[in-house]
């Protein structure tokens, strides 16, 4: 680790050195930045070439010194105002003043769909296009990305990003996706609001009672937990991130909120299942710099007739911002809960049922940058910030079929229990307290190679600690949850988890470089990342370390100076290395308890009960050949641009390796089986011994024994499954047809995902059968989509208003299941059993119970006993289903009124069509279309 920091800081160094001759003449760009009523504009942020970074102060005023000599592209932002680019030329000391003109319908150019940038595949989401989709959740806001389907707001829900995905519920794409808000990573690492991993995998609950709906243990971060309110923008990475962003794997989203003097605004959002109220306003400070704050309050009822389903939701924000000289500071808090969090209803009483699901949490984060005329370094970026959230998952549940024999025992070996034969309540709480703290330093060189040329460097460095310091699992060990099975619970602290440390360096170099007419840009770097386990409590496995190389590229060839055509005409490309580390969830998993019952000699007289239990307890449950989960992408692309008329296609390939999961392992219980007649007295049991005595017919007699061995299988975290990815992203805006005043965007894409198993896995068919058969790996599905999205977008600027129509087709939709080896030959083969015919797999072994491995021949299968492991299957289950092609319509409309209020309303398949999809194989259905959806805005800003 130490040997690879220093490798990096020296190259660095020896670069810097060798190319400061290259810009020993520097001049300064200063101007001010005024809105069009000739209002200072504080706190705007001005770049040239997006890499030399400063902001107004008092006045407007801007500074940027030690510029070399060169032409650049200028760009000027600030929240609530239309951005602002142009060209300046740098051969001298030089003054920019620029006038900001107020977002609003009434301007020319308003961007309601997402606006693609090639290199890295992003798209990119602004205020306008935001405030068009009255978004409920960050989620909602993802709709606008090539290749998603439009879905109905649901705050009932949990409410992730998933990237170039086609399943809604897989959990590795999710955990793998980024989240980043004003610079932080929103951390789910240490979440473990998990019943049991090593029996429930990552659920929260037993039953199918909704509480396992609102856990994210395992997961990627719940967006609800981000007001939608107060976000400014959204940049989408469906390709190759910048090495400065890490632990990810499927993509990244990067949330940009509001900061600096914004109007008071509030609105207040409705449809028939929900209701939002949002309030917030930006101040500008006497002082200098501007605070800001936001505050909402949502309600979502998935069934108007079960409250129980409900969920409300409060987030707030609050952030401060200021310049002074060379330093820039941000500090930004935030806080969410929801409070409606108990879950009753009127057939749960009866049942003696209820649950409940409390999540609370809050962020602190402090960034911002400086730079000096006398540094070397163009400009230093820090990031430091803390998160904490407190999670509770309660459950309440009436046992009406106990176990019978129930005992609280942690040790291994034959003890004394409990009887529990009638009927009890039984309440149980997963207690978490995660808490998560990430620093970032970034030191950026800004070289001028001459005319227009240039690069920038990065290197930085990076910290993130991850814990848990809730109390866990807790409940009464007289009255357990019920077990049903020998694998059984046992309370367990989150607290004396060890944390996780992960320390990351990286360094890039983003190159922009003209040849002839033609330009060519690649940002180009390698990171590398060390976490830091516990050896002692993680099996030996004292840290995983990760390098991750990566690399996007355009190449431009036409443009207005080389041809009549196209104003642009860009080739584009890309390759990377990513990884997404274990969660606490999946390094440090619980002990395995098995009590099996050797006696249970139930009387009237407490003299003559016996309950005897044989515990086996699995310590090493941890998995030391556990990896990263990694990702391998490649994709290269086309873009262009004539006049008006705009658009791209990529081509995408992406390899998902060392997926999490949980794998059946196999445990060989051997205990002693005591016979004691029901109608016997006064039994005892001798430690020493082990034996069991009793009185029958007036004769103490001992018990005779049996010796027994049960198979069972509990969970280990593991590297289970692979999803190897490849589609086409297109998109085209054929501009405005002024006439109509209408234009049309058009985007969509074709998603190939095949996700199957990476490892062996047993067939356990029950524990009154002698052999546990060892299935191969290769099970799985293959899914394949192609979808459009045609979105006719018209806006009259005199009236402030624009709506839009979509239409949504899906041109293909199908899936099959396959169970294929590593050279894609299909595994199955046809076999008859009881005269009927069927699809096969063979194990590639078994065990039986004295432990012993035998290899699986062919001939077994003709065996009566031995052939029932042969896993089978309908002759017609690996057969694809395909859908016939649907399309959706939806519309939005949005009206200002003045300047003071606004008017928005949106219809998702206001045509109410309804249509269900039968899998002609197995008669299965599913709902095609989403519901028919109506919801409306409105905002007032003064």
């Amino acid at each position: 680790m130490e040997f690879n920091f220093r490798t990096i800081a020296t190259s660095f160094v020896i670069i810097l050195a060798t190319s400061a001759n290259a810009q020993t003449q520097t001049y300064k760009v200063s101007g001010t930045v005024n809105d069009s009523n000739g209002k200072a504009v504080e706190l705007a942020t001005v770049s040239l070439n997006n890499d030399l970074v400063t902001s107004t102060v008092a006045g407007g005023r801007f500074v940027l010194s030690n510029v070399p000599k060169g032409t650049y592209t200028y760009k000027v932002t600030f929240v609530g105002y239309q951005t602002v680019t142009g060209t300046l030329t740098v051969n001298a000391d030089r003054t920019v003043n620029v006038t900001l003109n107020e977002l609003g319908l009434q301007l020319n150019d308003v961007v309601v769909t997402a606006k693609q940038v090639q290199m890295g595949s992003k798209s990119v989401v602004g205020e306008d296009a935001i405030r068009h989709i009255q978004p409920k959740s960050v989620s909602d806001i993802l709709q606008l990305v090539p290749g998603n389907l439009t879905e109905n707001p649901n705050l009932n829900k949990l409410s992730q990003a998933r990237i170039r995905e086609i399943d809604d519920d897989d959990k590795n794409n999710a955990l793998g996706t980024g989240v980043v808000v004003d610079g932080t990573p929103l951390s789910n690492n240490a979440n473990l609001q998990a019943l049991s991993p090593t029996r429930y995998g990552a659920n929260s609950g037993t039953q199918s009672d909704g509480m396992n709906e609102q856990t994210t243990a395992g997961q990627g971060a719940d967006l609800r937990t981000v007001s939608a309110g107060n976000i400014e923008s959204i940049e989408v990475v469906r390709g190759i991130p910048g090495v400065e962003y890490g632990n990810l794997t499927s993509g990244l989203v990067v949330v940009k909120t509001k900061s600096g003097r914004t109007p008071w605004e509030a609105k207040v959002q409705a449809d028939p299942f929900s209701k939002l109220v949002f309030a917030g306003k930006g101040f500008a400070l006497k002082g200098g710099g501007a605070m800001n704050f936001s505050v909402d309050w949502s309600q979502s009822l998935g069934d108007t007739r079960r409250h129980y389903l409900g969920y409300d939701r409060i987030t707030a924000t609050a952030g401060y911002s200021n310049r002074w000289g060379g330093l820039s500071f941000n500090l930004k808090g935030s806080f969410y809960s929801n409070i409606n969090n108990r879950k009753q209803d009127a057939q749960y009483q009866e049942q003696d049922l209820h649950y409940k699901n409390k999540n609370i949490g809050a962020r602190l984060s402090a960034n911002g940058s400086w730079s000096s005329s006398e540094s070397f370094i163009t400009r230093i970026d820090y990031n430091l910030s803390a998160q904490v959230s407190k999670s509770s998952d309660e459950h309440y549940d009436l046992i009406s079929n106990p176990d019978g024999v129930i005992t609280d025992v942690r040790e291994a070996g034959m003890h004394e229990a409990m009887f529990k034969n009638k009927s009890y309540h039984s309440e149980y709480r997963i207690a978490g307290l995660p808490i998560n703290v990430y620093a970032q330093l970034v030191a950026n060189k800004y070289v001028s190679i001459g005319g227009n040329n240039h690069t920038t460097f990065k290197l930085g460095a990076e910290y993130t600690y991850d814990a848990n310091k809730g109390n866990g699992l807790t409940f009464d060990m007289a009255n357990p949850p019920q077990a049903m099975g020998a694998q059984t619970l046992r309370p367990r602290a989150f607290k004396d988890i060890p944390a996780l440390h992960t320390l990351s360096g990286f360094f890039s170099d983003k190159l922009s470089l003209a040849l002839g007419t033609t330009r060519t840009d690649v940002e180009a770097g390698v990171r590398v990342s060390n976490l830091f386990l516990n050896a002692d409590k993680s099996g030996g496995n004292s840290g995983m370390f990760v390098a991750e190389p990566r690399v996007n590229a355009s190449v431009n060839l036409l443009n207005k100076h080389n041809n009549s055509l196209f104003d642009d005409l860009s080739i584009t490309g890309g390759f990377g290395l990513s990884n997404k580390m274990p969660t606490l969830l999946y390094l440090y998993p619980d002990n395995v308890y098995y009590d099996n019952v050797s006696l249970a000699k139930y009387g009237d007289a407490e003299k003559n009960r016996l309950a005897l239990v044989s515990t086996d307890v699995i310590y090493n449950t941890t998995n030391p050949n556990l990896r990263p989960a990694h990702s391998r992408k490649w994709e290269a692309g086309l873009s262009f641009r004539m006049g008006h008329v705009s658009g791209f296609v990529t081509y995408f390939n992406e390899r998902h390796t060392h997926e999490f999961g949980f794998s059946s392992q196999l445990y060989w219980a051997n205990y002693t089986k005591y016979e004691v007649p029901a109608t016997a007295t006064d039994p005892v049991y001798n430690a020493t011994t082990g034996d069991v005595t009793y009185i029958y017919n007036n004769v103490k007699t001992t018990a005779t024994k049996t010796a027994m061995t049960d198979m069972y299988t509990w969970g280990r975290p593991s590297n289970n499954s692979r999803s190897l990815k490849h589609g086409i992203e297109y998109g085209l805006d054929l501009g405005t047809f002024k006439p109509l005043r209408t234009s049309l965007n058009i985007n969509g894409a074709w998603f190939h995902v095949s996700r199957t198993e990476e490892q062996t896995s047993l067939n356990y068919i029950n524990r009154n059968y002698d052999y546990v058969a060892v299935m191969p790996s290769g099970y799985g599905t293959v899914k394949d989509r192609v979808n459009t999205t045609f979105r006719f977008i018209t806006h009259i600027p005199a009236v402030r208003m624009i709506f839009t129509t979509s239409v949504q087709v899906v041109w293909y939709d199908g899936e099959r299941m396959v169970y294929n080896d590593n050279s894609g030959c299909a595994r199955t083969r046809t076999v008859n059993y009881q005269g009927r015919d069927y699809l096969a797999v063979a194990p590639i072994g078994y065990y039986d119970r004295k432990g012993q491995y035998t290899l699986w021949q062919p001939q077994m299968a003709n065996d009566a006993t031995l052939g029932l492991m042969l896993q089978r299957y309908q002759t017609y289950a690996f057969k694809k289903d395909v859908v016939k092609p649907w399309a959706l319509l939806n519309f939005r409309f949005t009206k200002e009124i003045g300047k003071i209020a606004e008017l928005s309303f949106t219809a998702n398949n206001f045509t109410n069509t309804r249509k269900w999809h039968t899998n002609k194989h197995t008669l299965a259905k599913r709902q095609l279309y989403p519901d028919m959806y109506f919801g409306a805005e409105l905002k007032v800003k003064l």
